[in-house]
């Protein structure tokens, strides 16, 4: 059974998930960095995690990076569908359900390697 989203079992493992990727950005720069701002997150789950590719790898940590080149924020409820692959974020942004703040070209770079990470976590979870 998966961890519960954005706990920090849930970022453990994304981060194998997303640590086996090796998808080259395609931003045209040597780093990204986005945050994702998570509404009404529920007690025991993180408000908001980054992810950072780079040199070093794709991963994801906790919390608000200030530095980040995009924000896209998110309620806990769209969150789950977003991440579970129920909610496409296309829809999603032209319903109003996502906000983003920043560069676009970020968020949909960081989009599909979270998305790459979850088929990958999906498909661990349905051999097990």
């Amino acid at each position: 059974m998966p961890a519960a989203l954005f706990t920090d079992e849930w970022l453990a493992e994304c981060n194998l998930a997303l640590g086996e990727l090796s998808a080259p950005l395609t931003t045209g720069t040597d780093r990204l960095v986005v945050t994702e701002l998570i509404a009404q997150a529920p007690a025991g789950r993180h408000g908001a995690i980054t992810l950072v590719a780079d040199a070093g790898g794709v991963r994801l940590a906790p919390g608000e990076d200030p530095a980040a080149s995009a924000w896209l924020t998110v309620s806990m409820h769209d969150a789950e569908a977003l991440h579970a692959g129920l909610l496409d974020p296309a829809r999603a942004l032209v319903e109003g359900r996502i906000r983003i703040r920043g560069d676009f070209r970020a968020v949909v770079e960081a989009v599909g390697l979270l998305a790459a990470a979850h088929d990958a976590l999906r498909a661990r979870a349905a051999g097990n």
